[in-house]
């Protein structure tokens, strides 16, 4: 069969689907051929792929605005096919092409091979209430075309062995591309985290969620301690009901990669915060979500008297009843920075 210039354009964005270069070539090429939707492509890509590194300002805005009118206007017909397979919803672009969609394990499973021939940079999916069907997820070859796996609250009744299904997952050969894993409210236990930082396909996640399951103590040192994911960068426990000795395992992890933690709606005290702000983790983290806690003033007044050199320059402590003093305070320390 012969290879058309496009199939070779995207076989070269498939060997580098990080590197931006092959895709604006192609959008060039889209420019020249010139055909039906091919400047709105182009476009697109262009748009996004500038959008990954503009900052705040005039110039993402424009980006952000030009994005969203060619979504606006040419989307519905670029997942066409898809939608009317039936073949997932929420579909979502990034760099120019489908990147992310929602899907249940089983259509996933039986419908990839057509899947990934009308979204070939599919990278990023949501499986809904996956109980029963990971086993299949974790066996199928095309898992390991995904960066970004979400399986948030498998199941919703409590009773089914959703265990035995993310501990075939942590052990399948094709989790081994995952940059980004959600499994949050899983009834993840430390016996659970055990198995999770056993896993070596995992070794190279960069984003984990594991808010809402009941790690406690336990789980937190397993996670701390293991030394397994060094390149961790994000990782959130949310409502995880973390206790003083918790949150102070969690202060001298082992992550040396790790820049955003979130501990949102932990119930934390002005003690445990003190404890996190003179613990070494801290001397790493650029970004902290301390929302929907308790830290008081006391936790409050310790994050202001941070060092202007440390590295924490995002901050959300929104919801937590502080005093107008409080925070002015933080507002004087971390400016933009902080949400409150």
């Amino acid at each position: 069969m012969t290879v058309t210039d496009e199939q070779a354009f995207l076989g070269a964005i498939l060997r580098h689907p990080d590197d931006d270069t092959p895709r604006l070539v192609f959008a060039d090429w889209l420019d020249e051929r010139g055909a039906g939707d091919d400047p709105a492509r182009a476009a697109l890509i262009r748009a996004q792929c500038r959008l990954e590194t503009l900052p705040e300002g005039k110039e993402r805005k424009a980006a952000e605005k030009e994005t969203k009118a060619l979504l606006r206007a040419h989307a519905r017909r670029w997942t066409a096919p898809l939608r009317g397979a039936s073949l997932g919803e929420n579909w979502t672009f990034r760099r120019g092409f489908i990147d992310g969609c929602s899907i249940s394990p089983t259509r996933f499973v039986n419908h990839a091979e057509l899947i990934f021939r009308h979204a070939p940079l599919l990278r990023t999916v949501r499986f809904p209430y996956a109980k029963g069907e990971v086993d299949g997820l974790a066996a199928c070859p095309f898992l390991a075309r995904l960066a970004a796996v979400d399986l948030q609250q498998m199941c919703t009744c409590g009773q089914c062995p959703i265990d035995v299904e993310l501990r075939a997952l942590f052990k399948s050969k094709h989790a081994s591309g995952l940059s980004r894993l959600g499994v949050a409210f899983d009834r993840i236990d430390a016996d659970m985290a055990r198995a999770l930082v056993a896993s070596e396909p995992l070794r190279r996640l960069a984003a984990l969620d594991l808010s809402g399951n009941p790690l406690g103590e336990a789980g937190v040192r397993v996670l701390a301690g293991a030394g397994h994911f060094t390149r961790l960068a994000e990782l959130a426990l949310n409502v995880t009901e973390l206790d003083a000795a918790a949150v102070a395992a969690l202060g001298t992890a082992r992550l040396p990669a790790l820049t955003k933690l979130s501990l949102a709606g932990n119930n934390l005290r002005p003690g445990v915060v003190r404890a996190l702000v003179a613990a070494p983790l801290l001397a790493q983290l650029a970004e902290l979500n301390l929302s929907d806690n308790r830290i008081g003033e006391g936790g409050a007044a310790a994050l202001a008297k941070l060092p202007a050199a440390a590295p924490l320059t995002r901050l959300d402590v929104r919801r937590n009843a502080l005093s107008e003093k409080a925070i002015r305070a933080l507002k004087a320390r971390f400016g933009k920075g902080v949400w409150v």
